[in-house]
């Protein structure tokens, strides 16, 4: 296993590229975000002594989100074929519970919005449900539940770029170790 030094804002891997190898973080921070409706969707930072983009090497299936260097990082590549070889010694049992964690991880990946851990997370996190009832608009609505909708959304709008600023401005108050990176610092 190799220790790769990635730089700032470098991509190590795209939502749906093949899985090739599953990485340690030493040091750095790495942001996971997916796209979903045209948006980037801000996940995780992993950071020291973290592991990510293991089952998408363990099992060959695409990678469920983009990972990406919010600082420069030093990382253990662990090649798919240093996975494989692991799995076939591991003992049949121990497989399957680990192929049973694994989807039962995408299934929450795909339905659970993450926790929040700062003002940044929590808005974030506003900002996406806003977006899931933005989309209930494009169906066919009566117009007067229609027209309610578009209202209330509309009056969001400032009190969420009101936290956004709230949150920038605070960021180093608030930020934990573990927050979810920014929409302003996911790659472009």
């Amino acid at each position: 296993m190799d220790v790769v030094t990635f730089p700032k804002g470098k991509v190590l891997f795209k939502q749906g590229d093949g899985g090739d190898a599953a990485y340690i973080v030493n040091s750095g921070a790495i942001g996971l975000y997916r796209e979903a409706q045209g948006r980037k969707i801000p996940l995780a930072t992993v950071r020291k002594g973290e592991l990510f983009g293991e089952m998408a090497a363990i099992d060959a299936s695409p990678r469920m989100a983009t990972a990406f260097a919010l600082e420069e990082s030093k990382l253990t590549v662990i090649p798919v074929e240093t996975m494989l070889e692991k799995m076939r010694k591991a003992d049949p049992f121990i497989k399957a519970m680990i192929h049973m964690i694994m989807n039962n991880l995408r299934s929450v990946h795909d339905s659970h919005t993450p926790r929040s851990r700062s003002l940044t997370d929590a808005t974030n996190n506003l900002v996406r449900q806003c977006d899931i009832v933005g989309r209930l608009l494009q169906g066919d609505l009566p117009p007067p539940f229609r027209a309610e909708l578009e209202k209330k959304l509309k009056a969001l709008d400032p009190v969420l770029k009101d936290l956004r600023r709230i949150a920038l401005v605070h960021r180093e108050d608030d930020r934990r170790e573990d927050s979810m990176p920014t929409e302003a610092e996911l790659p472009h």
